[in-house]
This record gives C-alpha cells, sequence and structure tokens, in this order.
C-alpha cells in the first residue's frame, strides 16, 4: 500500500489522527498529514474494506488531502500506518476523545 513504484512512503512530518464526537455517542475519525504521494481514494477503500465503516477523502486547502471515517478508529489507523510503514511513532499523534 505504497506509493507509486513501491518505494517506502515514510513521511517526516507529523501525521495527525483526530477523533471529535459528533451528536451523542457517535465520532468521526481523521487522518491528515499523510504522503501526498499517495492514493488516498485507494487508502480510504482499505479502510473501509477493513473495518467497515464509511469514509471519505477531502482536499483542505489549509491541510491537503484528509481521510474521514465514521467512528472511533484511532488505534486501528495506527497499527495500519505502522504495518504499511506510512508513519513511524515518532511522527503520528493522536488527538483522541477522552469519554
Amino acid at each position: 500500500m505504497s506509493a507509486e513504484g513501491g518505494q517506502s512512503t515514510l513521511s517526516d512530518e507529523f501525521v495527525h489522527i483526530r477523533v471529535q464526537q459528533r451528536k451523542g455517542r457517535k465520532c468521526v475519525t481523521s487522518v491528515e498529514g499523510l504522503d501526498k504521494r499517495l492514493n488516498f481514494n485507494r487508502v480510504n477503500k482499505e479502510f473501509q474494506k477493513r473495518w467497515g465503516c464509511n469514509g471519505t477523502v477531502l482536499d483542505v486547502k489549509e491541510m491537503g488531502k484528509v481521510i474521514l471515517l465514521q467512528g472511533n478508529w484511532s488505534e486501528n489507523i495506527k497499527q495500519f500506518l505502522l504495518e504499511e510503514r506510512l508513519a513511524s511513532e515518532a511522527n503520528l499523534k493522536i488527538h483522541a476523545l477522552t469519554v
């Protein structure tokens, strides 16, 4: 699941995983700061397939491409990014919801 050409896409920039609470107990998880060479639609489809959730890719002017998923998937996303070498522990920031 790396960029074109099979090279590693480990980025020096921070990757932010945020969980925001919506109505009631519903949450939305966002992922921003991933390598721009990634196929974001493919990553989003992989998330949806693995965890059975809905998601979308937004192109935000200030932040670049952001993946939004329904539900709290912060730990799953962290594990996925580390396994696929899309982020390292040092550049991964989780802004989790404390309930």
